[in-house]
């Protein structure tokens, strides 16, 4: 795509922005072929997404904005009958993919990048009628720049910033961008524009709140509103990550953007996903890892004096709720999870139910379940999630387990066929049995379709 004559002109000699350096990396990427470990990373993420966005599209968060917002158009609301216009279906699926927590996540960006850049890939390929592949190219594209943004942003910006309405607002506008064909100048200034819209409180989960998802459905939205500006000559301010009151600074960063600019594309970013085993926080993981290894090892639930917790100071922060009274807040509380694990032997959506929040024995072991900070376990994250169990039972016993890596971790991953039983069990119960098998042979030949359409995502009727 050729700029607009009166487009701005950038300097002739200067060092290029971040966005700049960002586009240049991604609309490389479309030359790219995928190796062997790359195809099963994307396989994976595409499985993953439509599998907890059907999960979700009938919860009440996805529901609600449907029934609020949507008034019909060319893109598909995924799990229901309705359409909307890109835009609304960008933030409507996301949404959805985010409601049962049980989305990827890109571990040393904080980032949850499949909900918001998948559902507005989806969103414009619907709309522009693009092949399998191309919307392939598209995820590849914008979950590379989403966790390269996420990764520079880091933990700093995790502390009172959701990355993934932020950095995953930068990833859902590069995905638009590349299937909108856009050139590197045109990209950047997606890639700025998105930067400005970016958006998301830590607060909103801290406290039981149910608008966590609406930060994933907003950054699929704002990536496809920020692609479309830009493609129409709408500008951003190219520095608009780094510069002096750029997203970083504003949000206490102030970093190199060496991943962001590095040209470096030997190990795509889409094959390092986490794809998550349990409906709940992830930084709850490798508590409930090590609570169901001592399970498994005979410890029961009446056995328990106290249970002691280590692992990393974010997670005390994000999942430390000792107490919580909501859903939401049970899924993000270590003490509650570690107590269903030990009580039920698994971590599921029944756990979740509003009985498990009112349940006088969960509460009581909840009680019982202390949380410090492990050191080696600090010295690790982001990069790596771990914690150690410590059990003091009633007879003066002590029993230790340590999970150095969560489950679902590329250190530590679920089997192929733990992916594809996920995403059976979340799709299977909205579109039958025999669509959802449908649904996900298409999906693992994605490369080979001539139109997204043929992805049966929606309700029959």
């Amino acid at each position: 795509m050729t700029s607009p004559n009166w487009w701005p002109r950038c300097c002739a000699v200067r060092e290029p922005t971040v966005a700049e350096s960002l586009s240049s990396v991604v609309v490389g990427l479309r030359s790219t072929q995928l190796d062997t470990t790359a195809r099963a990373g994307l396989t994976r993420a595409l499985l993953d997404w439509f599998g907890v966005a059907l999960g979700g599209s009938g919860e009440r968060p996805a529901e609600s904005l449907a029934l609020g917002l949507v008034t019909g158009g060319p893109a598909r609301l995924v799990g229901r009958r309705e359409s909307a216009d890109p835009a609304l279906a960008a933030l409507v699926n996301g949404t959805a993919a985010h409601t049962l927590e049980l989305d990827d996540i890109y571990a040393p960006g904080l980032f949850h990048p499949g909900a918001p850049i998948i559902a507005a890939a989806l969103a414009a390929a619907d709309q522009l009628n693009c092949s399998g592949a191309r919307l392939e190219r598209a995820v590849v594209a914008g979950v590379e720049a989403g966790c390269r943004v996420a990764t520079d942003l880091g933990p700093t910006h995790y502390r009172h910033w959701h990355t993934t309405g932020t950095a995953g607002a930068v990833g859902a506008a590069v995905a638009v961008a590349d299937l909108l064909e856009l050139d590197r100048l045109h990209t950047a200034h997606a890639i700025a524009l998105a930067a400005t819209m970016a958006s998301g409180l830590q607060q909103t989960f801290r406290r039981g709140a149910a608008g966590k998802p609406l930060h994933a459905g907003h950054a699929a939205q704002s990536g496809v509103v920020a692609a479309v500006a830009a493609a129409r000559g709408i500008t951003g301010a190219l520095d608009a990550l780094e510069g002096a009151a750029g997203l970083g600074p504003a949000t206490g960063v102030w970093s190199s953007w060496s991943t962001s600019r590095s040209p470096d594309t030997e190990s795509l970013l889409i094959a390092q996903l986490t794809v998550k085993p349990y409906p709940c926080c992830g930084h709850t993981f490798a508590p409930i890892d090590a609570m169901l290894a001592l399970r498994a090892a005979g410890l029961r639930a009446d056995d328990v004096e106290t249970i002691e917790v280590a692992t990393y100071g974010t997670a005390l922060d994000v999942a430390g709720d000792p107490a919580p009274d909501t859903v939401a807040g049970a899924r993000f509380s270590i003490g509650y999870t570690v107590a269903v694990a030990l009580l039920d032997g698994r971590v599921t959506r029944g756990g979740f139910a509003e009985e498990r929040i009112a349940d006088s024995r969960r509460k009581a072991l909840t009680d019982c379940v202390r949380l410090s900070v492990g050191t080696a376990f600090d010295e690790a994250f982001p990069a790596r999630r771990g914690a150690s169990v410590r059990v003091v039972t009633r007879d003066g016993a002590t029993l230790t387990r340590e999970a150095p890596d969560r489950s679902g971790s590329p250190e530590n991953p679920l089997s192929d066929d733990a992916v594809s039983a996920k995403f059976t069990d979340l799709a299977g119960p909205v579109l039958g049995a025999s669509r959802a098998a449908e649904l996900e042979k298409t999906i693992r030949g994605l490369a080979g379709i001539a139109s997204v359409r043929d992805l049966a995502v929606t309700r029959d009727g």
